[in-house]
Formats: C-alpha cells, structure tokens, sequence
C-alpha cells in the first residue's frame, strides 16, 4: 500500500517561487509504487492550500499545467484553502519539504510537523535553525577548524553612514555584505569601492536587523551535496554568466549560469571537498542530505553557506550530482524519503 506523503511547497519567504518549482518536480517525480503525494501549497499570504486527497498515479503527470496548476490549484474542483496551518485535515505517513526560507529551513516548520507528530524530510529543528543563521553556521565550523573567510555581524540600528564606516575599518575592500539567514543569494552585496558600500548599507539597512560583513575570496565557486547511505556526491562548479557571482538571475534564470558535474578538478581537491562537505553535514547535525556551497581560492576550498533543503526541480544541482552517481530524478526523492523517515 502506498504511504500518502504531504508535499510542502511555496511557503512565507522571498523564496516562494522557487519553492514551488521544487515541489512540483518532487509531486510529478514520486514513486506511485511507494508513494501518493498530496501537494500542499503555503500561499504568500500565509493560507494552506490543498486537493481533497492525495494524487492519484494518472494525476501526477497534471500537476503542472493540468487540473492541478501551480501555484494556486483550482478551488472550484475542490481544492481547499484555510486561514493557517491545516495538518489536522491532512492524514498521512509523512511529509516531504519543499520548503525554501524562512519558515521552511529555519527549524519553525519542522517544529510545527514535530508537534503534530508528522515525520518529515530533511535535517531536524537544531540542524536546520543553526544552518540558516550564516553567523552561526560560521562560529560553530571555526571550531572544527572548518576553513571559513573572515568575517563580523554588526547591527543595523547604528544606521546606514556609521555601518560603512565600521565595516570599511574592519576589512579592505572588496567585501561581502550577506543577510545572515537570506536564502537564494537574495540580499548579498559584493562592494568594491566605498560608494558601493554605502549603498548597499543603506539598502540593507532598510530592511535587516544585522548584516554578516564577509572578507572577499576571490575563485572558483562549487558546491557539493551529501545523500546519507549512498557515495559521496561529486561536486559541481558554477560559472556565472548574468552576474559577478552566483546570485539569483544566475540560478533561477536560463542560461543564467554553466554547472559542471562533476567539476573539473584534481581527484585529491574533489576529495577535500567531499570531505569537508561531509564535516560541514556532521558538525551541524544535519540529517538525510544537505549541500555545501565553496569558493576554492588559491590557499584552498573555503565553506561559504550550507543548504539543508536544496532545490529540488528537476535541473537542481543535487539532482545533478546525484545522476552523476547513477540516481534518477526518482530514485534521489525515495532515497531522500527513507533517509528521512521511511525506512525500507
């Protein structure tokens, strides 16, 4: 009998388009064999939208420009819509996040599946809070002599003008201004004169609290996966083409960027990065699979962010690095379920 698998997707966060993307390759890709998924749609506006009951294997196919579009569903063929969380009307086995964000890997939605006694995808509440806070992913890896570039929190509350001040007597330029718990590359800054850092400090300043101030490493930027029970994944390097780094336009748009897998690297540099991918998975006890984003430079790889719920489309880099070593699309979202919470 095949488990019901609630798939959460959308969500509260800047990353809601992406999120859904995520979730309807996850819908359109699951076992029927194994699994039914019942697509649950978190609308910006904070309301859970769901069908009356899980997809049927004829069904799944339509998820995506059919009878069952994203990212609304249609409430006239019998979706629902409440005015918050809705895991009391959703019997099922587990849940599968497709989550980006806040309130997705931030530990809140796991807390909330917690209460409810739902297993889910994905690292747990302490893994998942720790990983999205950047500040202290950092200051918990520097003690595992997990090499990381330099880096300061400062708060915005001094204002724009004393916050440029403070960062340019702090580092040299370029600097790296990133909101501490942004996903996406949303809200990143590479400064390389003081006019740039005003500006962006005035920017960040308008919306953030704090802002992590980041020493520049100049480099090639790659990033590597962790799938618990299976080999190590080999890493992908990203050559930007719509920006400086890897930013937004270069992951979301097409041709916004060139992913290599594997990367073209020495076997003895694939294996540090696999190594300290792993470390970076261990140390912050994280759980069925995770990504690790680098810059190598020329001292070495450096751990810039980790990803506790990467995306998940079809074109996503773990589905990548996965088919690299033999997984399809298919057999990387069942190894993700019986990583998580169902074991075979």
């Amino acid at each position: 009998m095949p488990k019901t698998v609630l798939v959460l997707m959308g969500g509260y966060s800047t990353e809601h388009d992406v999120s859904l993307k995520s979730g309807t390759g996850v819908v359109r890709q699951m076992d029927p064999a194994l699994y039914q998924p019942w697509p649950v749609v978190l609308t910006r506006d904070r309301r859970w939208r769901f069908p009356p009951r899980p997809l049927a294997p004829s069904e799944q196919p339509l998820f995506e420009g059919g009878k069952h579009d994203l990212p609304v569903g249609d409430v006239s063929d019998g979706w629902s819509e409440t005015a918050g969380p809705a895991l009391e009307r959703l019997p099922c086995d587990g849940a599968f996040l497709a989550l980006h964000g806040d309130w997705g890997e931030d530990g809140r939605m796991q807390s909330l599946l917690e209460f409810h006694g739902v297993p889910y995808t994905g690292s747990g509440v302490l893994g998942s809070a720790t990983a999205m806070d950047k500040t202290r992913t950092k200051e918990i890896l520097a003690t595992r002599e997990i090499p990381i570039a330099a880096s300061m929190e400062l708060s915005t509350e001094m204002g724009p003008e004393s916050f440029a001040e403070r960062a340019f007597q702090w580092g040299e330029l370029p600097l790296v201004l990133k909101v501490p718990t942004g996903g996406s590359s949303i809200g990143v800054h590479i400064v390389k004169t003081e006019e740039q850092l005003v500006q962006a400090a005035v920017k960040l300043c308008a919306t953030e609290k704090r802002v992590l101030v980041e020493k520049f490493v100049s480099g090639r930027e790659l990033t590597c996966g962790v799938l618990e029970g299976f080999p190590a994944l080999p890493p992908t390097e990203i050559k930007p083409k719509c920006g400086e780094f890897f930013d937004f336009s270069s992951k979301y748009l097409p041709g916004g960027s060139e992913e290599i897998t594997p990367a073209k690297l020495p076997e003895e540099t694939t294996r540090q990065i696999q190594d300290l991918a792993r470390r970076v998975h261990d140390t912050l006890r994280l759980r069925a699979y995770s990504r690790t984003d680098f810059i190598l430079g020329d001292d070495g790889p450096i751990v810039l962010e980790v990803n506790t719920l990467p995306g998940m489309t079809e074109t996503s880099l773990i589905p990548q690095q996965a088919a690299a070593i033999g997984l399809s699309y298919r057999d990387l979202v069942t190894a993700i379920l019986r990583a998580s919470w169902d074991k075979p």
